[in-house]
């Protein structure tokens, strides 16, 4: 038995799964007060929520069960502070009021979000609502590693520093009491209205092992008054007919010209497709055909697709499935610019929407004139590092999209620089080697004057090290000694002008030009401190370098 202060919440919450073979409890009373008593999931993990009263201590007893995450919600100033994390260890209850200590670790991004522990996934539900942006995320609360989908939800005044908010959506019940099923909320968008925010989603039930027979995915919606507290799920959607695979998922919402739009990734006669819905209302939609399809060989469908309108043109994304390119890369991500009328979109050019490897299920939305995506930096060449209370899965920086001479511009938020710190070295071009870097957390700008070859060493550890290079035309992130080194994650780019790099512990964006380029690489390092040294075939064609530490957002 052990004690909880409540201190400002209102409310337990805890995920709880019974032991094999037996059948679990959590047992809660008010100081000598009388005992409830909350059942354990049986095959799957199940979230109480409790509600407890303000400023008041509880005993906690659980028995025969066990705990993957538990947390304080429901206080008054909980989109300002977050909710307050449980960290239950050797038979007590620790509130988790230090995240930056708890996050400090060599594998633990400082400022990017993510998770608590264990592992997410997809940004979900991007949106801007009564003076916060709002991110809901895919997750596994569990363990590091996928599993049944809930939807985390995380919360910011700047898209910098964010707080941690309750779980919004859980998987279906079906799910929660089979052992051979998977599946639960899968990803979705958002549409903030003046009194409340709609989602979409995408439900997905199923065996273990996907079949087209006993698969299903359908789209469902819900609302929120608060972006905390959601309503009753709706079905609204499945699959029009047969010609369709199970794979018909992801919802993007959006208005154009006053109604109702949603795009979806799909499998159409073996086709990967992104199709087309239109609704008046939001609640009844209409199957309007395909608005494109991907004949490349080896796409196995499309999946987390965004469709938007920017600098007088439309541009649609999809994630290709499956896809090795190549250059060995798995599962890229493309961008695709066009016109878009009477429901029929014209590609006049494509792109590669990360050369790094690592970023997958990017979304965006809109808000005060600028269109703004965050994708998964997602780790398709298994090379995780689990550690105790780690975490699987981050979101890289925010990026403010353009398009210019039809390619697709991503350059980080404006908002990112104001976590640079303490100055480390401004100079003319020169070659250079900075090492023990304080905790692995920097950011370099390097402006040119002229063309010229170079080498950057961003990583090293005793097994590997992380490069980027220049040679002609090409601009390489290069890996040595860790699983992806086969992998050639490569652009070609006839001018650098100007690099911007972010390394934060074990995650690296590099962004070319405002964003011309950009390129996410995961790379995990033995201890805290990094290291830059650079090498140029013409010191002189170098104009400046900068280095700055990066602040940490967690408090």
């Amino acid at each position: 038995m052990c004690m909880i202060q409540t201190g400002e919440y209102r409310c337990l919450e805890i995920f709880m799964k019974s032991a094999e073979g037996k059948t679990g409890k959590l047992r809660i009373r008010k100081h000598n007060g009388t005992w409830t008593e909350y059942p354990a999931g049986i095959k799957q993990f199940r979230l109480s929520r409790i509600p407890v009263e303000r400023a008041a201590q509880y005993e906690v007893e659980l028995m025969q069960c066990q705990v993957s995450v538990a947390y304080l919600s429901e206080s008054e100033r909980m989109m300002e502070t977050g909710i307050c994390f449980l960290n239950y260890s050797n038979g007590d209850w620790i509130k988790v009021d230090n995240l930056q200590a708890w996050y400090d670790s060599p594998n633990r991004e400082q400022y990017h979000f993510n998770a608590f522990k264990n592992w997410i996934n997809d940004p979900n539900g991007l949106c801007y609502f009564k003076g916060y942006y709002h991110m809901y995320y895919q997750a596994n609360p569990h363990r590091q590693e996928w599993g049944h989908m809930y939807w985390g939800h995380t919360a910011s005044r700047d898209l910098v520093h964010w707080v941690h908010l309750p779980y919004v959506l859980e998987p279906q019940q079906e799910i929660l009491e089979a052992e051979d099923k998977k599946g639960g909320a899968f990803s979705g968008s958002a549409v903030a209205l003046d009194d409340e925010i709609v989602f979409y989603l995408t439900r997905h039930l199923g065996p273990m092992e996907d079949t087209e027979e006993e698969t299903v995915q359908y789209q469902t919606m819900v609302t929120s008054k608060d972006g905390i507290h959601f309503g009753a799920e709706t079905e609204i959607i499945r699959k029009p007919d047969n010609t369709f695979s199970f794979n018909f998922r992801d919802p993007k919402v959006f208005l154009f010209e006053g109604v109702w739009q949603m795009v979806l990734g799909a499998k159409v006669k073996g086709v990967p497709s992104l199709v087309r819905y239109t609704s008046e209302d939001m609640r009844n939609w209409t199957y309007q055909g395909i608005l494109l399809a991907e004949y490349t060989e080896g796409v196995y469908t499309f999946e987390c697709p965004d469709f938007f309108h920017v600098d007088g043109v439309f541009v649609a994304v999809g994630a290709w499935m499956m896809y090795v390119d190549e250059q060995r890369r798995y599962q890229p991500t493309h961008y695709y610019i066009g016109n878009y009328k009477d429901g029929v979109f014209q590609v006049e050019s494509r792109g590669l929407y990360d050369f790094g490897g690592n970023f997958y299920a990017v979304q965006s939305f809109f808000h005060d004139g600028r269109q703004i995506a965050v994708g998964w930096t997602a780790d398709c060449y298994l090379e995780h590092v689990p550690e105790e209370n780690g975490s699987y899965g981050a979101m890289a920086i925010p990026r403010e999209l353009s398009v210019r001479n039809n390619k697709l511009y991503r350059k980080p938020i404006r908002e990112i620089y104001s976590l640079l710190g303490k100055g480390i070295c401004d100079v003319a071009g020169q070659n250079m080697s900075v090492r023990h870097l304080n905790r692995n957390g920097y950011y370099v700008r390097i402006d040119f004057a002229d063309a010229t070859e170079f080498s950057l060493l961003l990583g090293e550890s005793q097994e590997g090290k992380l490069w980027l290079v220049r040679e002609k035309t090409r601009l390489q992130i290069k890996t040595e000694g860790v699983k992806s080194k086969y992998v050639s994650f490569e652009t070609a780019v006839e001018q650098v002008r100007k690099i911007e790099i972010f390394v934060d512990r074990r995650l690296t964006e590099v962004f070319v030009n405002d964003g011309e380029e950009a390129g996410t690489k995961l790379f995990y390092q033995d201890d805290g401190d990094g290291v830059f040294c650079a090498a140029f075939q013409w010191e002189n064609a170098v104009e400046r370098i900068r280095i700055y530490e990066m602040k940490g957002i967690w408090r």
